[in-house]
């Protein structure tokens, strides 16, 4: 064999070694890139959930500041917890004084 017969095998298999590498390091880069992908839209969407979550929590905070504060009006003196009293007794337990009638309109089933 020549030497340059030899030199050009030598190229062929480094040429061949090289283009496996290139292939494997641009397969690494994809692989690489779909994660990185896949990650920022999961994120997103727990950052979403998360947020609506977040707000129903507001609101429900919000509403139990405002009875907080309705309650503490109503504690500020003894004829207004009497009020408070009777409001939660007619409302939530459908309670009413012993000479009331109490009217229910019932909607007709059209």
């Amino acid at each position: 064999m020549s030497l340059k017969l030899r030199s050009q095998k030598v190229r062929e298999v480094k040429r061949n070694k090289h283009g496996f590498v290139r292939l494997l390091a641009g397969s690494a880069i994809l692989v690489t890139a779909v994660y990185v992908v896949v990650s920022i839209i999961s994120s997103k969407i727990s950052i979403r959930n998360n947020m609506e979550k977040y707000n129903e929590l507001v609101a429900q905070t919000n509403e139990i500041n405002e009875d907080n504060e309705r309650i503490s009006g109503y504690l500020e003196n003894e004829s207004n917890l009497d009020e408070y009293i009777e409001n939660i007794a007619r409302e939530r337990l459908d309670y009413a004084k012993a000479d009331e009638k109490i009217y229910y309109i019932v909607p007709s089933g059209e």
